[in-house]
């Protein structure tokens, strides 16, 4: 079966790829492992599917300068090549002109007006339907040969159902790989993208799982499972804060998660890799200087310093919190200490924790857990502004399988968009010129 562009993955990026290349007039057709399309789209957002992200989408200049802070790379700049083709305003437009109307929630993440994850996979059933792309599932890609002549790319598959499994080869003038990364293994995303490029020549920068829950050593992590509260983390490398988020922290048994500690989950796999130290610092009063914590607690002690400790905590911290915090403090064995009793050196403590509550990191949750797959294939390899391989003409790369990750929130799915559209509008502008045949 020959197509003039085989389009390897039905995930986000292969799905915006193969409907811009079909409106551009190309024969495009994708080869997918799963027995449907997107399934890795069903998991995002809750099953919600945060499409994208308006908060930073203030005017073309600014919202390209605030997406680039987005999105990290192990070559700066390369994402913005491509977010400036298709940025934010472009994407809603992209799948109102689809039919999926588009609704924004907290924090400028956008959604399906449905809320729902299968209505922006029914859309882009609808608009292969309509664009008679043709869909190859159960199809797992084994092996891809180059030649110099046309066609240039034979893709060697396996066909796997239920009944039968069989060899399938498919030939195609051009080849895009929009196979994902590692993260939600259980959607297909394995990693045999990565094998197929590196194949073909180009090189793997070694990937971690990024927006992940962290793993840490804490002797009472038990007793704070289940709280979530305001604060502010920072990431710790040996000993140097390299950066901080804001938002709610959510404790677990084994660990902390919510969006700032996913935020920093990259930080921490990269440099946990380098056999770094990580630790993650908490600060519980992130709206109050170290200097303002102070006035407030002891203005606070001082009013109500016939109560115990525990009891002047009650409406500041969630009460789950307070019996740790004496812990922390050395006092969990005086109940009934009064605060007009506490020395110095107990509050001193206790304003050390309030602001600088540290947590030694272990681990991640893994790819299993992980919303996004940081490294990749090496985008120096690719052309800025294409995404075509620089080795192997007619090659290109879309979405999660190269060094590209966004930040929570909706950034990683825009990347994905972004990027399987720019790869399309790439290849039907070097048809039109005639390169390459």
């Amino acid at each position: 079966m020959h197509h003039k562009l085989l389009i390897i993955g039905a995930g986000a990026a292969g799905l915006v790829a193969a409907v811009t290349a079909k409106d551009q007039g190309i024969d495009a057709a994708i080869l997918e492992r799963n027995d449907r399309i997107g399934k890795k789209i069903l998991m995002t957002g809750d099953g919600r599917c945060n499409i994208t992200n308006e908060s930073t989408a203030t005017g073309a200049e600014d919202e390209l300068a605030a997406l680039s802070g987005k999105f990290h790379s192990n070559q700066a700049g390369f994402p913005v090549s491509v977010l400036k083709q298709l940025g934010i305003r472009q994407t809603i437009d992209f799948f109102s002109g689809l039919g999926l109307p588009l609704t924004k929630l907290k924090e400028g993440m956008m959604y399906p007006m449905s809320l729902q994850a299968a209505s922006v996979l029914d859309i882009f059933q609808l608009a292969l339907e309509d664009r008679d792309v043709p869909v190859y599932f159960n199809t797992i890609v084994e092996d891809v040969i180059v030649r110099a002549e046309h066609p240039r790319f034979t893709v060697v598959c396996k066909v796997v159902t239920e009944e039968v499994e069989e060899q399938a080869v498919y030939t195609s003038d051009y080849l895009f790989l929009c196979t994902g990364g590692l993260t939600a293994p259980s959607s297909g995303t394995d990693g045999s993208g990565y094998t197929l490029a590196e194949r073909l020549g180009h090189t793997l920068i070694d990937p971690v799982p990024a927006i992940v829950q962290l793993k840490v050593q804490y002797a009472n992590m038990k007793q704070l499972s289940g709280i979530k509260l305001q604060g502010k983390a920072h990431i710790q490398v040996n000993g140097e804060v390299v950066r901080s988020e804001s938002g709610e922290i959510h404790f677990s048994e084994s660990g902390l998660s919510g969006p700032p500690v996913l935020q920093l989950g990259r930080n921490a796999a990269y440099h946990l890799a380098r056999r770094d130290a990580v630790s993650v610092i908490v600060d519980l009063m992130p709206g109050r200087t170290e200097e303002e914590l102070v006035d407030f607690l002891e203005i606070h002690w001082g009013i109500f310093g016939h109560r115990t400790v525990v009891d002047s905590f009650i409406g500041i911290f969630h009460k789950k919190l307070v019996p740790v915090l004496l812990k922390e403090a050395g006092i969990d064995q005086q109940p009934y200490l009064l605060c007009q009793d506490l020395s110095w050196k107990t509050k001193k403590k206790f304003y050390r924790i309030l602001k600088h509550w540290e947590f030694i990191v272990t681990d991640t949750n893994g790819f299993a857990n992980a919303h996004a797959t940081a490294g990749g294939i090496d985008t120096t390899e690719l052309i800025e502004g294409t995404l075509e391989s620089k080795l192997v003409p007619g090659l290109y790369l879309a979405g999660e399988v190269m060094d590209v990750d966004g930040d929570f929130g909706g950034y990683n799915l825009q990347w994905a968009w972004s990027s399987g559209y720019v790869a399309a509008i790439a290849l039907a502008k070097q048809i039109s010129e005639g390169k390459n045949k």
